[in-house]
């Protein structure tokens, strides 16, 4: 791969992570299926529970009940970005993320969480682009308040 192939393969992983953000904050579960995830994606998410969530299914569950009644804003910034092969790649993402109870009860605006700290990611490329295989998330900082 020559240097205009791997800035093109950083730009397209780039574009794969904007639409991931994209996907968890308009909870878009079929752009997961269609555009981001390989179907054998993990997801660790060790604030809640320490074994990777595997499988796409699985994960796209975990973020519909976690996310249910719920509106979030995440950010990722700063990507470092290495192409392993022609068809792999690791990622570091700085990342903040807020989320906020919408519903059933709660005040409009109410925060559950602000987040800080950054995902850990490989990425596989498919047939019709790169894809995210798996995902795990560290957290520097959880801050849970309330505002009005």
């Amino acid at each position: 791969m020559d240097a205009t192939q791997r800035l093109a393969a950083i730009e397209e992983i780039k574009r794969l992570k904007a639409k991931y953000f994209l996907g968890v904050d308009t909870q878009d579960w079929d752009l997961f299926r269609r555009e981001i995830f390989v179907e054998k994606t993990s997801f660790q998410l060790s604030e809640f529970r320490e074994e990777p969530y595997h499988g796409m299914e699985k994960v796209l569950a975990m973020f519909g009940q976690g996310l249910a009644g719920k509106y979030s804003v995440h950010h990722g910034h700063m990507p470092i970005i290495e192409l392993t092969s022609d068809t792999t790649a690791r990622g570091l993402w700085a990342m903040e993320d807020r989320i906020y109870l919408s519903g059933d009860g709660a005040a409009q605006g109410t925060l559950v969480l602000h987040g800080f700290g950054h995902y850990h990611e490989t990425y596989a490329k498919q047939a019709d682009g790169w894809r995210i295989e798996t995902i795990r998330l560290t957290r520097l900082r959880l801050e849970t308040r309330t505002i009005a």
